[in-house]
């Protein structure tokens, strides 16, 4: 699929896309076949971990996704995209707390991100955090409307379902 070696950043952005378009398309498994085409030393690139990790998540592969976003967050600590994605699989394993500390923990850049506001929502919420939980909420909705009609039927949100 790429020269040898892959080093053009523009062949690994159209991985990237490529990867995206068979897990839109619900074709997993063409999406792994395109990363297994790819030569080792291309397998570290962000770019690559980024589109490994959204396999994994679509295919609920949580503890192999848990794995791949944590190199991502090592390999890329200023990325927020590898810490929110990452702390969403802890989650959906039941490991809300470390979830909620892997957001915690991420860098600065994170809090200018609704889905961090709206994933810590979700996290307080499940540990029993309510007046932190609605003041992420009201942050998330603050930055992006669209995210309150996610809310209104989140289960993890159902507690506050009456104030959505």
């Amino acid at each position: 699929m790429f020269p040898d070696p892959p080093d053009d950043l523009t062949d690994l952005k159209r991985l990237r896309q490529e990867v995206e378009g068979y897990l839109e398309l619900d074709l997993p498994e063409l999406a792994e076949e395109t990363l297994a085409d790819l030569p080792g030393r291309a397998s570290d690139h962000p770019l690559v971990l980024d589109a490994r990790l959204a396999v994994l998540m679509h295919r609920k592969s949580w503890p192999e996704a848990v794995e791949a976003g944590l190199t991502g967050c090592a390999a890329v600590p200023g990325r927020p995209g590898f810490f929110i994605h990452t702390a969403f699989c802890l989650h959906e394993m039941g490991r809300t707390e470390e979830a909620h500390l892997l957001l915690l923990s991420g860098p600065a850049a994170l809090r200018k991100e609704p889905l961090y506001h709206y994933n810590m929502s979700c996290y307080l919420a499940v540990l029993g955090k309510a007046v932190e939980a609605r003041q992420h909420l009201n942050e998330a909705f603050r930055m992006d409307e669209s995210l309150r009609t996610f809310a209104r039927s989140d289960r993890d949100l159902k507690g506050m379902w009456d104030e959505l």
